[in-house]
């Protein structure tokens, strides 16, 4: 019994962990590329990448490059599942869509569809680190 019982509370840490994660947003986030491989369009994608998910499922997303305004757009969270609408007159012209995982400070993304290559390519490079 007692077992069950430690087992319950650690359980409902875990969930209020989440929950108050998902109150105050994903929070902002920073990779950095760099390569001259495909997935870095040989070079041109290079440099330190934050992206800022400020609300808890739904808002605006913010995208800078070396600390210079370099997209958004609209994300909605569904689960693990995040939805991007780009900005009108922005590089990208079509939604995306992306499993997500946080895991402590890291956020790493993987493509469930995205014809916008330039995203597909800056969200999976690599892992994102939580910043502040």
């Amino acid at each position: 019994m007692k077992r069950r019982i430690t087992l319950g509370v650690i359980v409902m840490s875990f969930a209020a962990v989440s929950i108050a994660q998902a109150a105050g947003g994903l929070g902002k986030f920073q990779t950095k590329i760099r390569g001259s491989s495909a997935k870095t369009e040989h070079g041109r994608l290079d440099g330190t990448w934050t992206v800022d998910f400020a609300t808890p499922t739904s808002g605006k997303v913010k995208l800078t490059r070396n600390g210079e305004p370099a997209g958004g757009g609209k994300y909605v969270i569904s689960g693990s599942t995040m939805t991007l609408t780009p900005k009108p007159g922005g590089s990208c012209k079509t939604k995306g869509e992306y499993h997500f995982k946080l895991s402590g400070r890291t956020l790493t993304f993987k493509t469930i569809s995205d014809r916008c290559t330039d995203r597909r390519d800056i969200l999976t490079y690599g892992p994102w680190t939580q910043l502040g």
